[in-house]
């Protein structure tokens, strides 16, 4: 993609909202989903792709920016009108061959809204069986014996998928980490004060152990990637943490 400048932005900005627009009436879909195949067309996040057709987003990364482009240029003929066309010959077969055309983009279109909608459907489906119990392997939801320590334990290792501007968390997995240290007998002559500087340090070394082992997770997404998405990693140190 050449340089980018506002009007560019502008520009392409409009072309997808107007594509989005007309593929909506076309296929008697709503707008939400007519963005939606058009991200998985483009292989970016639907959000990503809302933010920036709204103008919420001024600018997406530049990687984004060129999956846009390259789906417009693919998609989207040139509104360019500077070259006439070239007068042809009448052909009797082209009233046929215009119905057959027009035959095959209703069934297109068809096809299209049915797969959008089956899209719609897998997605309600997998929100409604990720919150019954009987689907809980399958959506690894924690089992009822240790959700206790989803809200009571020293730290958590919180990693989570989120679109070009880390918003929009998604929670791909929690891990806790009940205690820091689990029990630490007093060594014989030892006063309070100093078992309680000894456990200090050895809550810090642990915690440390934590950050590594969450450092170590995000090298390890960085390095197999995501698809679609990017991956967070963050370290929650506080009993008051929901989930």
């Amino acid at each position: 993609m050449s340089k980018v400048t506002k009007k560019n932005l502008r520009d392409l900005r409009k072309v997808l909202e107007n594509h989005a627009t007309a593929r909506a009436a076309d296929l008697g879909i709503k707008m939400s989903a007519a963005v939606l195949g058009m991200a998985t067309e483009m292989k970016v996040d639907r959000k990503t792709l809302k933010d920036f057709i709204e103008g919420t987003v001024a600018k997406p990364s530049s990687a984004t920016m060129q999956k846009f482009d390259g789906w417009r240029s693919r998609h989207i003929v040139s509104s360019d009108k500077s070259a006439q066309p070239k007068a042809v010959a009448v052909d009797p077969r082209d009233e046929e061959i215009a119905k057959l055309k027009d035959l095959i983009k209703n069934k297109d279109r068809d096809r299209e809204q049915l797969r959008l909608k089956h899209i719609e459907t897998k997605r309600e489906l997998e929100a409604m069986e990720s919150a019954d119990p009987k689907h809980a392997e399958k959506y690894q939801v924690v089992d009822p014996e240790n959700s206790y320590w989803m809200q009571n334990s020293d730290a958590y290792i919180k990693v989570f998928t989120h679109n070009d501007h880390d918003e929009c968390k998604m929670r791909l997995f929690t891990m806790p980490i009940p205690s820091f240290v689990e029990l630490m007998p007093t060594i014989e002559g030892e006063s309070h004060a100093e078992w309680q500087v000894r456990l200090a340090k050895l809550n810090e070394e642990r915690k440390q152990l934590v950050v590594k082992l969450s450092d170590q997770i995000a090298d390890l997404y960085e390095t197999c990637g995501f698809p679609d998405h990017y991956i967070g990693v963050d370290v929650v140190t506080s009993r008051r943490h929901i989930g």
